[in-house]
């Protein structure tokens, strides 16, 4: 096997079960009305919206990143509604898959530091923030569907096996 082929497939794998998961979010969520997206939660960050808004700036912020050194100060556009934010995650999402899909070795073990982190704060490698972002993501949609649960919604099981029977 080609060294680092491994951890290149697992993080291509990673992240296919994560926009697969995303998507069956997007579509629990798009069944909420415009009052419940935008109700206020006392769990975790807030709203509907705002862990959706959240999520997903994350992925694109830390990906940004990771390709190109530069962190966003805001998205393209403040608009805020379900649609927006749809294209705007579809977006990074190619820009995510076509990243991983070139990814080497070199880059996997290249060390980063986010402008934002503290000083004491030591390096991470790529690999590293890739897992990060990819259990945060996991995180916030396991908040989410507990919300979209609260208030009716429908929901999913997020497990990777569900992922890999969808493929069947």
């Amino acid at each position: 096997m080609e060294k680092g082929k491994g951890m290149r497939d697992y993080l291509r794998s990673l992240y296919r079960y994560t926009f697969w998961a995303d998507d069956q979010l997007f579509d629990c969520v798009a069944q909420l009305t415009e009052a419940q997206l935008r109700q206020d939660q006392v769990y975790s960050i807030g709203s509907v919206w705002v862990q959706c808004h959240h999520l997903f700036r994350v992925e694109y912020w830390w990906f940004l990143f990771l390709r190109t050194g530069t962190m966003p100060a805001k998205w393209e556009s403040d608009e805020e509604s379900l649609p927006w934010l749809w294209a705007q995650w579809a977006s990074n999402r190619d820009a995510i898959l076509a990243y991983l899909d070139g990814i080497t070795d070199a880059e996997l073990q290249r060390l980063v530091k986010p402008p934002h982190w503290e000083a004491g704060e030591a390096p991470i490698a790529v690999w590293q923030a890739m897992l990060q972002v990819a259990n945060h993501s996991t995180d916030h949609r396991a908040q989410i569907l507990r919300l979209l649960f609260d208030l009716g919604a429908p929901t999913f099981e997020q497990d990777y096996l569900n992922y890999l029977d969808s493929l069947m």
